[in-house]
């Protein structure tokens, strides 16, 4: 893996890390349970992380993934053995995916969104901003399970 790349893989790296760390002591109840009728729960917001990395990852790689990240978000059950799956499975995901990038893919299209045209560089940068972004929802939720 380049050097840059390896080293915004060991910041996803650590993102990742302190997901777990929050989500080690919940229960599936804990998981699952909305603090409001119209609060995400752990369960969506992890299920949502792990897609929108899948999803940005696949445009990296060369072959998009089409998903809806946002469905974590409008259903009101859960799988909690395939999210942990797909989560625990995410972090490898990445590492496989970003140990082919080279230097000069890092100028190449990686993916349009809402904010604009992503090269692949400012893609991996974007997939570690909006699970860092999410990461912040986690141990609100947490709080207002109490």
């Amino acid at each position: 893996m380049i050097q840059e790349v390896s080293d915004l893989y060991a910041l996803l790296t650590a993102v990742h890390e302190s997901i777990d760390n929050m989500l080690n002591d919940l229960t599936d109840g804990q998981w699952l349970k909305k603090p409001f009728p119209n609060f995400n729960n752990v369960a969506s917001v992890v299920d949502h992380i792990t897609r929108v990395e899948k999803k940005f990852l696949s445009g990296i790689e060369g072959a998009l993934l089409e998903t809806n990240p946002g469905e974590p978000f409008k259903v009101e059950q859960w799988d909690l053995f395939a999210i942990r799956q797909a989560w625990a499975a995410s972090l490898p995901y990445a590492g496989q995916v970003l140990t082919k990038v080279t230097l000069e893919d890092l100028t190449d299209p990686g993916m349009k969104l809402g904010i604009g045209e992503l090269n692949k560089r400012q893609l991996i940068s974007y997939t570690i901003a909006h699970a860092t972004h999410h990461r912040g929802q986690i141990p609100l939720i947490k709080k207002l399970l109490g």
